[in-house]
């Protein structure tokens, strides 16, 4: 069994209400063969928040080659949080690996995006590990 893996361990923030790329979570998948003609793709997403004043969330995805194959997410219960609970979220896919090298990347956006940035606001605080593998099968 073969893994790769990729890290963000910086703060990151979106507003953005369409898929955006997560920093730092990218990796390139080997052609496929018939020992691995397949890859287990899992992002773990362990402290994330949303503020907000319309029951903020997020969604997190797995991109492949372009494509989001897989999404999760989160909206918290109160349309005004009274505080930002974390929310643990993973997302797994499996992808059938190709002929040639692919991209799989880790995207995320937030729920009920706002015109005004600062009303909505998706973060990973520092020090928490923001994880995408691939395990080859």
């Amino acid at each position: 069994m073969t893994m790769l893996h990729s890290q963000a361990n910086v703060p990151q923030t979106t507003t953005s209400s369409a898929w955006a790329d997560i920093l730092g979570l990218q990796l390139t998948l080997p052609a496929s063969s018939p020992a691995h003609p397949t890859a287990l793709v899992i992002l773990n997403v362990p402290m994330p928040y949303a503020t907000g004043n319309n029951n903020p969330g997020a969604n997190f995805g797995i991109e492949f080659n372009g494509s989001v194959i897989a999404a999760g997410g989160f909206t918290y219960n109160e349309k005004v949080p009274p505080s930002t609970g974390r929310v643990p979220t993973t997302v797994v896919a499996v992808v059938n690996l190709l002929p040639i090298p692919s991209t799989v990347e880790a995207v995320w956006s937030n729920v009920r995006g706002s015109k005004h940035p600062s009303h909505r606001q998706l973060r990973h605080p520092g020090g928490r590990f923001l994880i995408l593998r691939a395990i080859l099968q």
